[in-house]
């Protein structure tokens, strides 16, 4: 019985039907009038008054009468929609009857009925692995626990289409019992041996009806689209609640890092690989390489729309994994998703990710938390086909998301990934050479430059408040040190300008460009007495270095961070140090960092008196506040 606002006065006020049902002149006048609607005019009594009609009409019809309803008094409803609601609820029937096979096969035999099979690659006898959901759906649709208390609802409006094939096929691509090699080079079975014949695509190769249902999930829910409100609450009493933080990389087409209540780091996994175990195996695929061959051929990618297809089809498949992972990480941890927030964070142009292939994978993720199932569940559990979890709210378009969708939260990219870890320092000096008045201005806001005899580096002391606004309410006074060396990328002539890279040794290059003037105390006043613009324009290239975080040498893997700032128990963050507890790459550090800003969320929301209308603070200065605090 759907649509119970429309379909009750459709039939009970018809004028086909009204004599049978012969409401009275009251009811007739409650109906005309509208007065059992909510609005100005509306009255509670002449409300009940109709419901007590749609009762006795229901009772009378020749088809609902059989739904067996039990309807609640007519002092629990408020209004007429609460009586609908529970009209829709208790208004579909799902009941089977048994009926003869040989009478089946009699009438199949005799041409007056065709008999279809339902089916799919899951009903195969060759079907391996667990179903996909739109199985397990379909199954439960019919399924005595689900009929028992509908979750799963089979609506009207089936359609059937015949599709002819569109390929010509004369043999199997692959024959019964040849070996085929493996395309995953990481598979260590290095090939598989199949008793029956194998054909590409072979859905395409025959003629097919196909019969698309439409079926209604978690029949019997409230309606309710919008659980920020309900998720702000839980998360502002729970304990033990876990974040993830996920990031576009620009070594790693995504990363991620979940971290504890505290920011302690629990896992750190780039995702270019996916392991999958089945039967006792684990299998790995490398999807950043897979994508990166294709990259390689682009320009006969462009002119094969099959093959461009194709990628459409492995980055969708990949993705597809990733949020699998992610939903696994989320239930088993209780834990949040942060991500960068879109309007800000794709102001970087080297991730390995595009635009557009995000934004998919942001959708799909939506859409898999809105209504997640655990197929291998026992479906009466939390998280099984009889209790989905909802996490997210119902996708409608970008422009509606907002800041949160449920357990998901957006925040700003701002340094997340170039920031040191530890002590919460962010390069926020402008050090590109324009003149060498300016640069002489510029030295003459260091409170000192010197070098460090004993730990062998220079040390070039500042206080942000005499170079910028952006570090006010924040730690300003710091020491920077050429610690370490750092990865320089350039043009190489050499090499026909291509981009290259070179490590530099900053306290060896400094010692080059200060020889004669660094022998003590503070250097500025020698570093004014130079001129040139060959020196003030190396002298800030080399300070730049020094504050570069982010290393990375072109053509390899090697993306690493390195503060200039040491930690109060004098070292310098490090990620190639193999240090687990804290980020092991750059792009490591910015999910990191995402994920702390989701801390950030939580601590707020728990300090809060109404979580539910908590602005969250997640500026600028707020965050190297708190990135600062250890």
């Amino acid at each position: 019985l759907p649509g119970a606002n429309k379909m009750l006065p459709k039939v009970f006020f018809s004028k086909s039907r009204i004599d049978e049902f012969n409401p009275s002149d009251e009811v007739i006048r409650i109906y005309e009038s509208g007065t059992f609607k909510k609005g100005a005019n509306f009255n509670r009594q002449d409300c009940h008054t109709l419901i007590d009609f749609y009762k006795s009409s229901i009772a009378k019809h020749e088809d609902w009468s059989k739904f067996g309803f039990n309807f609640s008094p007519n002092a629990t409803y408020d209004d007429i929609s609460a009586f609908y609601r529970e009209v829709e609820k208790q208004g579909y029937k799902l009941t089977f009857e048994p009926i003869s096979v040989a009478y089946i096969d009699t009438l199949v035999n005799e041409g007056k009925l065709y008999l279809f099979q339902i089916y799919n690659k899951d009903f195969s006898e060759y079907s391996k692995g667990t179903p996909n959901m739109h199985t397990l759906y379909w199954k439960m649709l019919f399924d005595e626990r689900n009929l028992a208390n509908i979750v799963y609802q089979l609506n009207g409006g089936a359609e059937l289409f015949y599709r002819k094939r569109s390929i010509e096929c004369g043999k199997p691509t692959h024959a019964a019992n040849v070996p085929i090699k493996n395309k995953n080079t990481q598979n260590p079975k290095r090939e598989s041996l199949f008793k029956y014949d194998l054909i590409k695509d072979k859905r395409f190769t025959i003629d097919k009806f196909q019969f698309h249902v439409p079926m209604t999930l978690n029949f019997k829910s409230m309606g309710n689209d919008n659980i920020n409100a309900q998720v702000r609450t839980y998360l502002h009493s729970a304990d033990d609640v876990h974040v993830i933080g996920i990031d576009r990389g620009e070594r790693n087409l995504l990363y991620l890092v979940l971290i504890d209540s505290e920011g302690h780091i629990c896992k750190q996994i780039s995702l270019n690989e996916i392991c999958n175990t089945h039967n006792g195996n684990t299998y790995k695929t490398n999807y950043h390489s897979i994508l990166n061959d294709r990259e390689q051929n682009r320009q006969r990618e462009r002119q094969s729309w099959q093959t461009i297809e194709g990628i459409k089809e492995l980055k969708e498949g990949y993705l597809s994994q990733v949020i699998h992972k992610i939903a696994e990480l989320m239930v088993e941890y209780k834990a949040i998703v942060v991500l960068e927030d879109l309007n800000t964070g794709f102001m970087r142009g080297r991730q390995k990710v595009e635009k557009s292939v995000y934004q998919k994978f942001e959708k799909m993720l939506i859409d898999k938390l809105n209504y997640l199932v655990d197929k291998k569940a026992d479906p009466a559990m939390p998280g099984g086909l009889l209790k989905a979890y909802q996490l997210t709210n119902k996708f409608e378009s970008f422009a509606k998301l907002g800041k949160q969708s449920g357990f998901l939260f957006y925040v700003p990219a701002w340094n997340t990934s170039k920031i040191d870890p530890v002590t919460g320092f962010v390069n926020l000096l402008d050090l590109h050479y324009e003149s060498e008045d300016k640069t002489k201005a510029l030295i003459c806001k260091f409170d000192s430059i010197r070098y460090n005899e004993a730990k062998d580096w220079f040390e070039f002391c500042i206080d942000y408040d005499k170079f910028t606004t952006k570090a006010q309410g924040t730690q300003t006074k710091w020491t920077i040190c050429t610690y370490g060396t750092r990865i320089e990328n350039f043009r190489n002539s050499a090499k026909n300008s291509q981009w290259d890279s070179q490590e530099v040794n900053l306290t060896q290059e400094f010692k080059s460009l200060f020889e004669g003037i660094y022998v003590g105390g503070n250097l500025k006043d020698a570093i004014m007495q130079q001129s040139g613009k060959r020196f003030f324009e190396r002298l800030l290239h080399l300070i730049r270095l020094t504050l570069q975080m982010r290393n990375s040498i072109i053509g390899t893997d090697i993306d690493y961070i390195v503060s200039p700032v040491a930690n109060r128990s004098g070292e310098f963050f490090d990620s190639r140090n193999g240090d687990v507890s804290l980020p092991q790459d750059a792009d490591a550090n910015g999910a990191y960092n995402i994920a702390r800003k989701g801390i950030m969320i939580i601590e707020q929301l728990k300090v809060t008196d109404n979580p539910q209308i908590i602005k969250f603070d997640l500026s600028n200065k707020r965050w190297l506040q708190f990135a600062q605090q250890k």
